[in-house]
């Protein structure tokens, strides 16, 4: 386990720049001081700063400094795909095991291992799902068959649920283990976001492939929290219908939707009755001296019905702080749009305190994003992330000048991901499990050069979503804990912390801020190399009659933060550029004088 804890560094605050500098950075109507992320102890504010500056929220410490655990109770492709891998073994029972699986027997001492490779056995590729829609368009598309994608068609391909359950039980008891979350709770996280799907009580309807069970394996993952000392908040990540046709949903639908939900009000009001039960479920087992967060839904898609979905918010905190009490968290997505919510969503301060409005910034789900240099990608963290996360919540909307005492943000996922859509590659790793009996890049390695950039990608986000200076976020949750391979290991927190492009956790009470220096200054000592970035799929395989993602517009961006570095060299002592220069020339001669004796 890798030991990295930054010390304090200096904040690059712009006072120095002209007004056409400060807006090239700041936007029309922006506020030098949110964008700069300054903070009120540092002594950086200027007093004619501090008029325009919002009132400041109490400091949030300890930060919520989170990661998620995703891909367990609601199985994920691009995070365990050999999970998804069915063979003709699997759907009778003799559970096989690829090279690297990250659950199930993987020694092959144990009896209950078996190869699939192993020609004993003469376990075939199931491939009878229909294959993902990508961005990458073939002739085809549309009939392909495919291994499962999402956990639904995993269960829906195995015609005995008795085995199917099994199947699952081995993932659930075997993915996620105690020294996982010990090597967690050494790195200073403090909070496990635990996604699950609706039916994890046993709510499965008639014609639903759905297994029952995993409600056991979370209770005894928060059984292990308590003894390790580990806050849960867990997280409804799949309603009844598919609240975004996402295979996170559990269902994959091949439209990005939530009408399959929204539309129904029987699945909403099911889900009502789903979030009451699970609330139940934590109270009569005594969990709730760990569980101390309730997500009600994650990431419902943009086309959801918005007065069902604030009617669908306010009925569930209703039902979580009616059986449970105020003292546990409850959690909403933005449902990609925070600005959206600033209009006095939740923000009273006794009715809506201890609320979360989370957000998922990633890097890597439209084009533009995947085509930034390496200095780009912090440029956006500085500019465009920060600013969505200065978006809400405020009282006094739209004047955004008093901090919301009741909502508060959270980011509950992010990662260091920058150039590779999962949804693409994974497809590939999944074609060739199918021909070769192997994940693809089960052993990549990153250079030292990607880690380094990759190190400073992640310290600038922590800077953006604490927002230490205005108040508005609570602090962020990474995705994810671990993965299986390394093909997505940008994604995998332990891995990260180990090789030290993660910092540890270790000063809850300190912002990162004033760990990392502000969001410039990473600009500032970031190798901008094009070398160290390897977009995938290749943009000229994209489909572009399709969607591929919104396009950047901020200037600073675009211009690839040229302002700052300039100022940088601006600042830079001239008397050190003359004894630079001086030394050169004295070296210079000797060296000629030296050449001439010969």
């Amino acid at each position: 386990m890798g030991n990295f804890v930054s010390q304090p560094q200096a904040v690059f605050d712009g006072k120095n720049m002209n007004a056409n500098e400060l807006a090239e950075i700041v936007g029309p109507g922006g506020d030098i001081n949110k964008v700069f992320n300054l903070t009120s102890h540092t002594g950086n504010q200027s007093t004619a700063a501090a008029n325009i500056h919002p009132r400041l929220h109490p400091p949030r410490y300890p930060y919520i400094r989170g990661v998620n655990i995703g891909g367990w109770l609601l199985s994920e492709r691009f995070i365990t795909p050999y999970l998804f891998a069915l063979t003709t073994c699997h759907l009778e029972g003799n559970f096989c095991s690829y090279p690297g699986q990250a659950s199930g027997p993987q020694d092959p001492n144990d009896p209950e291992y078996i190869a699939c490779s192993d020609a004993t056995y003469n376990c075939r590729p199931v491939r009878t799902s229909l294959s993902r829609i990508g961005r990458v368009r073939t002739p085809g598309d549309e009939t392909r068959l495919d291994y499962p994608v999402s956990e639904f068609d995993i269960l829906s391909t195995f015609t005995d649920k008795d085995i199917a359950q099994r199947y699952m039980e081995r993932h659930w008891d075997t993915f996620v283990t105690k020294d996982d979350l010990r090597r967690l709770k050494e790195t200073g996280v403090t909070h496990l976001r635990v996604p699950f799907g609706y039916w994890v009580r046993g709510d499965i309807a008639d014609g639903e492939p759905w297994v029952d069970g995993g409600w056991h394996y979370f209770r005894r993952l928060v059984h292990w929290c308590r003894e390790i000392g580990l806050e849960v908040w867990a997280d409804l990540h799949g309603a009844p219908g598919s609240e975004n046709g996402f295979d996170n949903s559990g269902h994959y639908l091949r439209k990005d939707t939530c009408l399959g939900w929204s539309s129904s009000p029987a699945n909403v009001a099911r889900t009502v009755e789903i979030v009451r039960d699970i609330a139940h479920g934590l109270v009569e087992d005594d969990l709730l001296d760990v569980v101390t967060g309730f997500g009600l839904l994650n990431e419902p898609f943009p086309d959801c019905n918005r007065t069902v979905l604030e009617t669908y918010y306010n009925d569930g905190l209703a039902a979580v702080r009616e059986i449970i009490g105020p003292d546990i968290a409850v959690f909403v997505s933005d449902s990609f749009h925070a600005d959206t919510w600033n209009n006095g969503f939740w923000t009273d301060p006794e009715t809506h305190s201890n609320t979360y409005l989370d957000t998922h910034p990633y890097h890597v789900f439209f084009e533009a994003g995947r085509a930034f240099s390496p200095r780009q990608h912090i440029e956006y963290v500085c500019q465009y992330n920060t600013r969505d996360v200065l978006n809400c919540c405020y009282e006094d909307a739209p004047n955004n000048t008093v901090v919301s005492k009741g909502i508060s943000r959270i980011i509950g996922e992010w990662s260091a991901a920058v150039d590779t859509l999962p949804t693409e590659l994974e497809t590939a790793i999944m074609n060739h499990i199918a021909a070769n009996g192997t994940a693809l890049m089960l052993d990549r390695q990153m250079t030292s050069d990607r880690n380094k950039f990759l190190k400073n990608f992640v310290e600038a986000q922590m800077v953006a979503y604490e927002e230490a200076q205005v108040g508005t976020s609570s602090g962020h949750i990474y995705w994810n804990f671990k993965m299986e391979g390394r093909a997505f290991l940008e994604w995998d927190f332990l891995s990260g912390v180990e090789e030290g492009w993660i910092p540890q956790y270790l000063q809850p009470n300190v912002s990162s801020v004033d760990l990392f220096g502000s969001c410039y200054d990473i600009i500032y000592r970031t190798n901008d190399s094009y070398a160290l970035v390897d977009e995938y799929p290749n943009p000229k395989d994209l489909d572009w009659n399709a969607w591929q993602g919104w396009s950047v517009d901020d200037d600073f961006v675009v211009n690839d933060g040229k302002i700052v570095i300039r100022h940088r060299m601006d600042k830079f002592p001239i008397g050190i550029l003359v004894c630079i220069l001086a030394f050169s020339l004295v070296a210079f001669r000797r060296v000629w004088v030296q050449r001439k004796k010969r």
